[in-house]
């Protein structure tokens, strides 16, 4: 049985809740400043509840944290739990800088521990059929890569918080480090390093000192093209999206969390149903990892690459000029 604690109630609340229900996994408690918001979640689902990360990293019956918290408190969280023999999974983005993120992949290393982030799209049975059938080859040469999403957010919803929200600082980024995280790293799952990059960025509708709206131009090495569109200024959360095609067919996934899905080229469709996915959600993946030794699908160096994507796109749109790539520390 691999025994978790769950840090940060927002999001952590649906992970804690994952957690109750999947096979080999025990809730064993759960964090929040929020006293309030603490116990109701332990109460309601049936574990321990503390205010304070140290009281749930000096408990035997945790084996890992799951640290829920805004992106820029993540590496600092994740440090402590390595630190204390903790096994750590972030939420995404890692944190906000690659510095960040270098920092936590070399305490999780001297501590030996597991790390990895929580990218919940890597469990989509679509997403995974086709990043493994790209890197099969069954859909020929890659081409083309495109994610792109266009949603809303208020203004309230930057000011919920604390309005940590929309900053440099906590957030590391606006639509394209926020919401769109989840689709460039689906592109770099699906399409690898490009060579170089070239960014947009802007704010256009909403008081906050990050982008509204992001966009990047992406080159191979193979001289296939991606491309990265995010906005959170539509009127409403319309679709979001990743498109890929090679020579010899290829998929518009039209909704990337949920994975409905359109094909193209003889038998497209009925080579990607023969790919089995046996994980569905990170909680399996940490529970398969540490009971069976398989690899967790987005661990650490995997997990920076997004964030050091996301600072060669924002670097590019200050300098307004393309820039080489490089994802390695």
């Amino acid at each position: 049985m691999v025994r978790f604690a769950v840090v940060g109630l927002g999001m952590g609340r649906n992970r804690a809740q994952l957690i109750t229900e999947t096979a080999g996994a025990e809730l064993a408690c759960v964090v929040d400043l929020n006293e309030e918001l603490a116990r109701k979640t332990g109460q309601d689902l049936g574990c321990d509840w503390v205010t304070d990360l140290d009281d749930a990293l000096g408990r035997s019956d945790v084996d890992v944290v799951m640290v829920m918290t805004p992106s820029g408190l993540h590496v600092d969280l994740g440090v402590r739990c390595a630190q204390a023999g903790k096994h750590v999974i972030t939420t995404k983005p890692m944190d906000v800088t690659t510095e960040a993120c270098d920092r936590l992949i070399a305490a999780a290393e001297a501590a030996g521990v597991v790390l990895g982030v929580d990218y919940q799209s890597r469990y989509v049975d679509t997403n995974v059929r086709v990043a493994t059938a790209l890197r099969d080859g069954l859909l020929g040469k890659p081409l083309l890569g495109e994610v792109r999403f266009k949603w809303f957010r208020s203004d309230d919803y930057f000011a919920h918080g604390g309005g940590w929200r929309g900053t440099w600082k906590m957030d590391g980024g606006g639509s394209l480090a926020n919401q769109g995280s989840h689709l460039i790293d689906l592109l770099l799952w699906f399409m690898g390093d490009p060579e170089r990059v070239y960014g947009e960025a802007a704010v256009l509708n909403h008081d906050i000192e990050t982008e509204d709206v992001g966009m990047a131009i992406l080159r191979y090495p193979n001289g296939a093209r991606g491309a990265i569109v995010g906005t959170t200024t539509f009127p409403s959360n319309a679709y979001f999206s990743a498109e890929v095609h090679g020579s010899e067919g290829g998929v518009l996934i039209d909704a990337a969390l949920t994975g409905e899905a359109r094909y193209f080229g003889d038998g497209i469709e009925e080579k990607l149903a023969t790919i089995d996915n046996p994980l569905k959600n990170v909680v399996e993946d940490v529970v398969s990892c540490l009971e069976k030794g398989t690899s967790l699908r987005v661990d650490g160096r995997e997990g920076r690459r997004t964030v050091a994507l996301l600072e060669a796109i924002y670097q590019s749109s200050r300098e307004g000029t393309p820039l080489a790539f490089q994802a390695a520390s």
